[in-house]
């Protein structure tokens, strides 16, 4: 009978064990989300950037986490870009597809998904989204709200510190969305990088102009780097690592022409690193694997022990993240709408990571931004020193003589109904294949693919640029 009962005991203390262990795996974890604003992944130094010391930080946290190399943003415009990163849903069917404009009311965010799992869910920064039934975030002081300030002063952690102390045995998710490095690029320290030294990409024309704003740009990119270096501190001080996911993304491209306000890679390939806590299995890595925006929601939502719901774009990550496949899109789909920043030129393309095919929809129109060229379309800019602005009027001077410069001009305003570009030779698209006859399945392949999509989003586009 002793020896029964001792059977038992055993027995019974490890279900007591495996029921603990169990419950470890299974804690919520809390969510820290870094945002920058108008970053062009390429001017980090874990994504190849030229000129050194632009990210120390983030270098780091990729050697340490997750590094995607194929993750994409379906529209490279601030609201639409958030919109899709808190909802799940891309641009077309979550009702921002143009700049400034909000979420289709009894959409559905992160703010419910997270709540609803009983977690208090936070922004500090920059919003750039409506309306607030859609977006119920807890607002908190701190990081600077307004991207474009001038000489914008430096985050403070003081009720960003409270709100991931404030219980303990809640989690949190924390979105700390930043200005940087959006312009006018007046607020880092440019003196690292040397005017003649800097290595520009070659989808700029190299003007006196475009080094000293590009300097600039690189000395906000900085500052984002720094903001990294300060969450990682707050994670260590407050002694979160042991159960506190970090994802840090850049958002779009830079605000320059050819990044923001386009389908290409410069403006929609965001940087995206992850440093999952060591609850899961994994590990250090990088991945090829293709994914959008629209993923991180059923990410979060999965990790924090909830269900993704089946009718959001997004598809979650975790199996990726946990090593169980290496894979996980097929293709990456973009679209771009004018809206109230531009005149009328919708766009859509798709890419299966190696080429890309851009269709424009007007291609008998001329392409523009306002903050960028609107001046061509008798647009008056009151910001005369708009750095955007003075980059391209220093191309237009250098085009009327250089025909290196006039190519780039004229790929910038004037657009091909169809682009296909190869970025394993051309990450910058340069290099326009939709003619080359060897290159006619491709077309046909990814035009087709587009097609389906652009369906399934029920996109009605060019009646929906003018809507």
């Amino acid at each position: 009978m002793k020896y029964v009962s001792l059977i038992l005991l055993v027995l019974l203390s490890a279900n007591i064990l495996a029921i603990g262990k169990k419950k470890v795996k299974q804690k919520r974890p809390n969510f820290i989300v870094l945002l920058g604003d108008d970053i062009s992944a390429a001017s980090f130094g874990c994504y190849g950037s030229p000129n050194k010391g632009t990210s120390p930080n983030l270098d780091r946290l990729a050697s340490e986490g997750i590094q995607f190399t194929n993750m994409f943003v379906s529209e490279a415009i601030c609201a639409p870009a958030r919109a899709e990163l808190y909802t799940g849903l891309q641009p077309l069917r979550n009702g921002c597809y143009v700049n400034h404009r909000g979420t289709n009311e009894g959409t559905k965010s992160i703010v419910h998904y997270l709540g609803d799992l009983g977690y208090r869910v936070g922004l500090s920064g920059k919003k750039h989204i409506k309306p607030k039934s859609v977006y119920p975030f807890v607002m908190i002081d701190g990081f600077p709200e307004n991207c474009n300030a001038r000489f914008v002063e430096p985050a403070k952690w003081k009720d960003i510190e409270a709100f991931v102390e404030r219980d303990k045995d809640q989690p949190f998710c924390l979105f700390l969305c930043s200005v940087h490095a959006h312009s006018p690029w007046d607020s880092g320290d440019p003196s690292p990088w040397k005017m003649n030294d800097l290595k520009l990409p070659p989808n700029l024309i190299d003007t006196r102009e475009t080094r000293m704003h590009f300097r600039e740009y690189l000395a906000e990119v900085k500052l984002f780097d720094e903001q990294i270096g300060r969450v990682r501190q707050m994670m260590d001080e407050l002694e979160l690592d042991d159960n506190t996911v970090l994802i840090v993304l850049d958002e779009n491209g830079t605000g320059m022409p050819g990044g923001k306000w386009s389908n290409y890679d410069w403006g929609v390939r965001s940087a995206c690193v992850m440093l999952w806590s060591k609850q899961y299995k994994s590990k250090a890595q990088k991945t090829d694997a293709i994914a959008q925006y629209c993923d991180i929601v059923p990410t979060m939502i999965e990790a924090a022990g909830g269900k993704a719901p089946k009718d959001i774009d997004g598809k979650s990550l975790m199996s990726l993240i946990e090593g169980e496949t290496d894979d996980h899109r097929d293709l990456a789909f973009f679209t771009y709408n004018s809206g109230p920043v531009g005149p009328a030129y919708p766009i859509r393309a798709v890419t299966d990571g190696r080429y890309k095919l851009i269709h424009n929809l007007l291609p008998d129109t001329l392409f523009g931004a306002w903050t960028i060229n609107g001046f061509q379309f008798g647009r008056e800019d009151k910001m005369y020193d708009r750095p955007d602005r003075l980059i391209y009027l220093s191309w237009l001077a250098k085009a009327s003589n250089d025909k290196d410069a006039q190519a780039i001009v004229t790929r910038y305003r004037k657009r091909p109904e169809i682009e296909l570009y190869d970025l394993n030779k051309d990450p910058y698209e340069l290099n326009n294949l939709a003619n080359d006859e060897a290159m006619a399945d491709e077309v046909i392949r990814l035009r087709t693919a587009l097609d389906r999509w652009r369906e399934e989003q029920d996109d009605k586009g060019i009646e929906a640029e003018y809507h």
